[in-house]
């Protein structure tokens, strides 16, 4: 995964970390980032700190801190997800990160609809979205969620009606054979089972 380059493979990007220690102008920071040694950026930055590095192609220069999603928004590249925690379910669209809000929205229920058949295989075209949302209840589901949510709760959302919250409600996992499915586990099924939305490929 690119996020995850082998140390002596080269791509522009790295995540980091910064780290104590001398540098070898006595300025700057060095940067723990997967290679046999850690690197000097020109900032000072206190230690622990998460880095993301864009190195250039001639190693003489100092690799530049960049935002988080660059990798994937000006180096194309796929570079992990975004996770966020919200104390309701209507908050995670009340508190949306984006000014539009989100252009999809899935909602995972082991009662939706499984996306084999709510996107079969031979009809499916990637999805057209700039901000995708895909989320995940607890071990009682985003059902119960709704129930505990003042919100939704003075809108008469509760129960089977979660479902009209999102634009797809989906099965990612038919015939799970268990009575629920970790949340840690269920993203990267969901990840593997939505892929055609995204990738044509």
């Amino acid at each position: 995964m690119p996020h995850h380059p082998h140390p002596k493979e080269w791509i522009p990007y790295r995540e980091g970390v910064t780290i104590a220690g001398k540098t070898s102008s006595g300025k700057g920071t060095l940067v723990e980032v997967g290679m046999e040694e850690p690197v000097e950026i020109e900032e000072q930055i206190p230690p622990k700190t998460r880095l993301t590095l864009l190195f250039a192609d001639d190693q003489s220069q100092y690799p530049e801190c960049v935002h988080p999603s660059a990798p994937r928004t000006d180096g194309g590249y796929y570079w992990g997800y975004t996770v966020r925690r919200c104390a309701s379910l209507s908050s995670v669209f009340t508190e949306s990160p984006y000014d539009d809000g989100y252009d999809v929205s899935i909602g995972t229920s082991e009662r939706g609809l499984p996306v084999s058949r709510a996107f079969p295989p031979s009809s499916s075209k990637p999805l057209k979205f700039k901000h995708l949302l895909i989320v995940f209840g607890g071990p009682r589901g985003l059902e119960f969620a709704s129930m505990n949510d003042e919100e939704l709760s003075g809108r008469d959302v509760q129960g089977i009606k979660t479902r009209e919250l999102f634009d797809h409600w989906l099965n990612v996992l038919p015939n799970q054979g268990s009575r629920t499915i970790r949340t840690d586990e269920a993203v990267f099924i969901a990840l593997t089972a939505l892929r055609g939305l995204w990738d044509a490929g």
